[in-house]
This record gives C-alpha cells, sequence and structure tokens, in this order.
C-alpha cells in the first residue's frame, strides 16, 4: 500500500505542475519578447441575454527602468456599434484616455488595475488564483483549427439549500505555441438581487506578433492634434429640497403607462439605474423588501432606466423576482433631473416636491431609506 500512495502522490505532482507550467510558460513566452501584440474579441453575457461584444488590439513594449508597469503599452477597445475605439496608451510618464471620435483624451490613474485587463496582468492574476484554487486538465478542444490543452481553475464551489454555484475559469493554450487562444469565465451566484445570476465571459485571442520593427517607443507617444475635453458651461446639481419634481409619463415594462401627476398624495421613491451597474444590481434585494414592506403604506416605489430595452426589463424583472415596476425611455427625465451619476434614488413628497436625494449604493442604503420614508410618512 505504501508504494502505491507514495506513486499517486508524485503523479498527482507531476500533474500540477504541468497545470501551473501552461501559465507559466505563456507568462515567460510573452515577457521574452522586446515587444509583442495581438487581437482578441470578449463577448460577456450577465443579467439578461444580451450579449456585450467589443473588440480589442493590444500592443506592449518592454520597459525595464519602468516601474509602474514595466511596458509601454496602447490597448485599444471597440465596443460593437460604436464607430470609434477608446484608447488607453502608457508613454513611461502618463496614462491617458484618448478618444478618436472627438480627439480628445483625459490623463487617468495610475492603478494596477489598467495592467492586468491585459493578457499578461491577467494570466499573472489567474497564475496566483491557481496556485491556491483546485484544478485539472481536460481533454484537449480544437479552436478555429488549432488544437489546444483546456486547463480549468475551480475559484469558487459550493451548494447552497441544493442549489450548487461556482465560478470557474477554462484556459485554452495552443499546444505548439504555448499560449492563449481563449479564456472563458463561468459563474453561477446569487450576490445580486432575488435571483440566480449565471455570468458568462469569453475571450477570444489572435494575430500574436513579435518583435516588429513598426513597435518602439516612438509608437507610444502622445498623438498630435489631441486635446483635453473642451470646458463647457458647469452641469447643473441636483434638484434641492423643496424644488417641484418634474413631471413625465413613461410605460413600464408591462405596457402601462404611469405619470408623476398621478401619485400626487403618495410618498414616491424614484430610482434610476441601469441593468449591469454595480449599485444599481446590489441594491436590488433591499428594494424588494422595502417594496414588501411598504406595499401597504402610501407609498410608490418605481424604478427607471433609460438605456435598457423592454425586452430586456422583462427578462430582468422574472430572473430577479423584481415586484416594483421599472419604467422604460427614461432619458428626458434623466436629464430633468440632473442624474449624473446611478444609482440615483430621489425621494418626492405627497405635494410632489422633491424632499431628499441619496446617490450611490452603500451598506447602509437600506437603513438610510427606510429613515427617510418614514419621516416622509410621518408629515
Amino acid at each position: 500500500m505504501k508504494p502505491f500512495i507514495c506513486i499517486a502522490f508524485l503523479c498527482c505532482a507531476a500533474a500540477a505542475d504541468a497545470q501551473g507550467s501552461l501559465i507559466q510558460h505563456a507568462i515567460d513566452k510573452l515577457e521574452s519578447y522586446k515587444n509583442f501584440s495581438y487581437q482578441y474579441v470578449y463577448r460577456q453575457k450577465e443579467y439578461t441575454s444580451d450579449t456585450l461584444v467589443m473588440a480589442h488590439k493590444d500592443a506592449f513594449l518592454k520597459a525595464p527602468g519602468d516601474k509602474t508597469f514595466g511596458y509601454l503599452f496602447s490597448m485599444e477597445t471597440l465596443i460593437k456599434g460604436n464607430k470609434f475605439p477608446y484608447i488607453d496608451l502608457y508613454d513611461g510618464q502618463s496614462l491617458m484616455g484618448i478618444n478618436p471620435e472627438d480627439s480628445t483624451y483625459v490623463i487617468e490613474k495610475l492603478q494596477p488595475f489598467t495592467f492586468q485587463a491585459s493578457l499578461l496582468g491577467y494570466l499573472k492574476v489567474l497564475e496566483g488564483l491557481f496556485e491556491k484554487r483546485p484544478s485539472k486538465i481536460d481533454r484537449d478542444t480544437t479552436i478555429d483549427g488549432i488544437i489546444c490543452t483546456h486547463l480549468i481553475i475551480n475559484t469558487y464551489d459550493t451548494s447552497i439549500r441544493k442549489e450548487h454555484y461556482y465560478t470557474r475559469i477554462h484556459l485554452f493554450f495552443d499546444k505548439v505555441a504555448g499560449l492563449p487562444r481563449g479564456i472563458v469565465a463561468r459563474s453561477r451566484n446569487t450576490r445580486n438581487g432575488d435571483g440566480i445570476t449565471n455570468a458568462y465571459g469569453e475571450y477570444a485571442y489572435s494575430n500574436y506578433r513579435f518583435d516588429q520593427d513598426s513597435i518602439d517607443a516612438a509608437a507610444f507617444t502622445f498623438p498630435k492634434g489631441f486635446h483635453p475635453p473642451k470646458e463647457g458651461p458647469a452641469l447643473p446639481g441636483l434638484l434641492a429640497s423643496g424644488t417641484p419634481a418634474p413631471d413625465w409619463a413613461l410605460y413600464n415594462s408591462a405596457g402601462n403607462k404611469m405619470s408623476l401627476a398621478q401619485m400626487r398624495g403618495k410618498v414616491v421613491l424614484l430610482d434610476f439605474f441601469f441593468i449591469g451597474c454595480e449599485g444599481c444590481m446590489l441594491s436590488l434585494k433591499p428594494l424588494n423588501r422595502l417594496h414588501k414592506k411598504y406595499s401597504r403604506q402610501n407609498v410608490a416605489m418605481i424604478s427607471m432606466t433609460f438605456r435598457d430595452s423592454k425586452q430586456s426589463v422583462v427578462e430582468f424583472k422574472k430572473n430577479y423576482h423584481i415586484q416594483y415596476p421599472i419604467y422604460l425611455n427614461a432619458g428626458a427625465v434623466v436629464q430633468s433631473y440632473n442624474v449624473r451619476q446611478f444609482p440615483t434614488f430621489y425621494f418626492i413628497d405627497k405635494e410632489g416636491k422633491v424632499a431628499n436625494v441619496v446617490v450611490g449604493y452603500a451598506d447602509n442604503f437600506e437603513e438610510r431609506v427606510t429613515s427617510i420614508l418614514n419621516d416622509m410618512l410621518r408629515k
């Protein structure tokens, strides 16, 4: 029995080394070149069946003396449906966000997250996950005619009340080149709302190029003719307490029309949100609880979105068991209430005047909203 145990242990150790070496080999290969570039397409599904699609072109030049990232880089992102990409450009001194659509730029904060979004940065993050989480090599997979080794990292796996929740990252390495052809992240969780989120993100990599003569320090210099955004008149602030709340008339996802004027005499909570906004998603559970708590009192609680389609909202409400109505095509309302951040919550009193405003989500959100509503109901 003892020899068998030793052999099994050695086999497991060898398998673990093989798995870890896939990531490390890819990192070592990229870092062995003075410059490299690649393209990838990112697809994401999360809160609804809508798919976000973005095309990327990244280029990196090794900069050994740079203590921030170690590379000069250009990371170009084009969202499907847009005509122009957005470019993150790092020249060794400043990180700039460049918008070719209007020839403007902004200076961005130097932070690790920017580099972690690149392939090299993401591989280093995954290397850290691999060292702490269970993993295995699955059967080979063919991607675009290329045979790939399939590595799975299981970063989260549990069962709660017979429901299975997990996060798995699938990496597909070209068996010849040793570089990723694809990375797929799948997740099933209950972090947001009173439903289950099945999230999917896919990176499809292609067109690797190395040590190109065209990629030198000059390739990462600030583009000529670009300028900071022109300063316009200061944007109006949020409506002050006591201000008459602008009226509106919208249709909700069920096809019913409502106006603010029709709710005169009620305390009204307006939730300005959009699907996918982090704070908006975190507010779903407390909003559902608040709706149930005040459903028999003189309170109307509604959400409105300026960008989500009717189909998306119908699916979203069903998936997350949202009990309060969601109104559509609220762009004009967003402007009339001077909303600039999401979520934003306006409290309208029984006379149709602004009583309070809460911007963003915090841990004490439910407690704070309860206090505001109770105070308004007493008046």
